[in-house]
């Protein structure tokens, strides 16, 4: 189906529920009571849909979650039949992939000057993102998020830049290495990978090359250190982040389709 995808093992457990506070860092990248299906190419993926035990119909902060290989080709008609919309997708990129693209951006590491405007330009992309249903912003959002930017400061290797001009920050990356990515390297038989949790420019700076120059810097040092292989989140209906990821050697490895909502109303 696909060679960056892991081996699939079947599981028993295939529901699952997980509930958040709405002051984790975590309740802004989803909903805060979340009904998992494990999918298994083997499985009868309507007859899973149709016995799953889903609760909260009509409750904005549930959701039905399935993540399923992005050229997992006949899942989409039946997850589309049970009211199910693609929401999020994982991207990768294999070492050495992406354009170089030249740009008269100056790219620079993380400083603890940088952490309020990196946190806003964090803010910016949730607050962007969540109009595709990717993403919520909540009251707590701003400052979970000023403490994960003030803690990559505290890692043992450099994990973040910022992208200025004239002195002016423009735009920002934050990289998870390898070991800090590891909640998410069991998405791909490569090893070892890496992930992005944000790339944000401003918006009067989009379309200038500051983003290209965030992600050219950053690609350079994965490659170098050897990282097979890169990963990232991004909304599918984002006329942004998809075509400017996929510009840059990503492509489609796995495709969350999600449900609002939980259960469906009787009737």
């Amino acid at each position: 189906m696909d060679d960056l995808l892991p081996p699939f093992h079947d599981v028993e457990a295939r529901y699952s529920l997980t509930e958040l506070s709405p002051d984790e860092l975590n309740a802004t990248w989803g909903a805060l009571r979340v009904h998992s299906l494990t999918w298994h190419p083997d499985a009868d993926l309507d007859d899973l849909l149709r016995r799953w035990p889903l609760s909260g119909a009509d409750d904005p902060d549930t959701a039905a979650v399935v993540v399923v290989p992005s050229r997992a080709a006949d899942a989409p008609r039946t997850l589309r039949a049970h009211g199910f919309a693609p929401s999020v997708v994982i991207a990768a990129r294999r070492a050495g992939r992406g354009p170089a693209r030249p740009s008269e951006v100056a790219v620079r590491e993380l400083a603890g000057a940088d952490v309020d405007v990196v946190t806003e330009l964090n803010l910016e992309v949730v607050r962007y993102d969540s109009r595709f249903g990717m993403v919520t912003e909540r009251p707590s959002s701003a400052a979970r998020l000023r403490e994960r930017v003030a803690s990559l400061l505290e890692r043992d290797r450099p994990c973040a830049w910022v992208a200025h001009r004239g002195g002016d920050v423009l735009g920002a990356l934050y990289l998870d290495w390898p070991g800090h990515s590891d909640w998410i390297a069991d998405r791909t038989s490569l090893a070892p990978a890496a992930y992005i949790p944000m790339l944000g420019v401003r918006s009067e700076a989009r379309g200038t090359g500051v983003g290209s120059a965030l992600v050219r810097h950053v690609h350079g040092l994965l490659d170098g250190a050897g990282v097979a292989v890169t990963l990232l989140h991004h909304a599918p209906l984002n006329p942004l982040s998809t075509p400017f990821w996929y510009s840059h050697g990503y492509r489609p490895l796995w495709t969350t389709w999600t449900r609002s909502g939980g259960r469906r109303p009787a009737g």
